[in-house]
């Protein structure tokens, strides 16, 4: 049986949370191109009063692990590397065509034999 793996990583350095979406920000990085009123009426989700509330980075972290399980990851380790927090994960792999021996070479023969 073999693996697959996935590795991800955050930057744990730090500095100031991300603020909260806001449509009148969001219009301005974008030049003014959309309207805050456009943004929040076509993107109401993303501006809702539940948006704007900050979540822990713990229960971020939380929702992410676990949908990453409902995928059959297993977290196996979590390195420091630099800023960077490595989260390595890994499930079977379920390819049977990666899992089977990979055929063996048959040696060239030359003309005569």
């Amino acid at each position: 049986m073999g693996w697959d793996y996935r590795v991800i990583h955050i930057n744990v350095e730090g500095g100031n949370p991300p603020e909260p979406p806001s449509p009148k920000t969001d219009s301005e990085r974008l030049g003014g191109a959309l309207s805050p009123e456009f943004l929040k009426k076509e993107f109401p989700q993303q501006y809702a009063a539940e948006a704007r509330k900050p979540r822990h980075p713990a229960e971020q972290l939380q929702f992410f692990l676990n949908a990453l399980g409902k995928e059959n990851w297993e977290l196996v380790e979590a390195p420091q590397v630099g800023p960077l927090l490595m989260f390595v994960f890994k499930r079977p792999n379920t390819d049977p065509a990666a899992t089977s021996e990979p055929p063996t070479a048959t040696p060239k023969r030359k003309k005569g034999d």
